[in-house]
């Protein structure tokens, strides 16, 4: 499981396929590794997509943060960051519940 430090905040993430960007974040303080999630972006790869799933801030693998406005915002920042770094461009954001919260402030 790869893992990158974004501005002194460490994020557990998997990348799975090639081809059009999407992410994929779970809600509640689900992990990446959450029912469904990992067959969802291997599902979606297998349709010629590449599939980002991570870790958000205090939940799973990833760092405990205690700053920010709000958890969410964080979140949102630390995603932004996160397709930056990996050089994703134009990338369909998707999330479910406190995940999908997180992917509208990141639009």
């Amino acid at each position: 499981m790869p893992v990158v430090d974004l501005d002194g905040v460490e994020i557990a993430y998997e990348l799975v396929g090639e081809g059009q960007p999407w992410v994929l974040t779970p809600g509640g303080r689900f992990t990446k590794e959450v029912g469904g999630l990992p067959d969802m972006a291997r599902t979606l790869a297998d349709q010629g997509r590449q599939v980002l799933t991570w870790d958000r801030p205090n939940c799973g693998a990833s760092s405990v943060v205690f700053r920010g406005r709000s958890e969410s915002e964080v979140q949102a920042e630390v995603l932004a960051a996160l397709i930056r770094h990996l050089g994703l461009g134009p990338t369909v954001i998707a999330g479910g519940s406190g995940g999908a919260r997180v992917s509208l402030l990141t639009a």
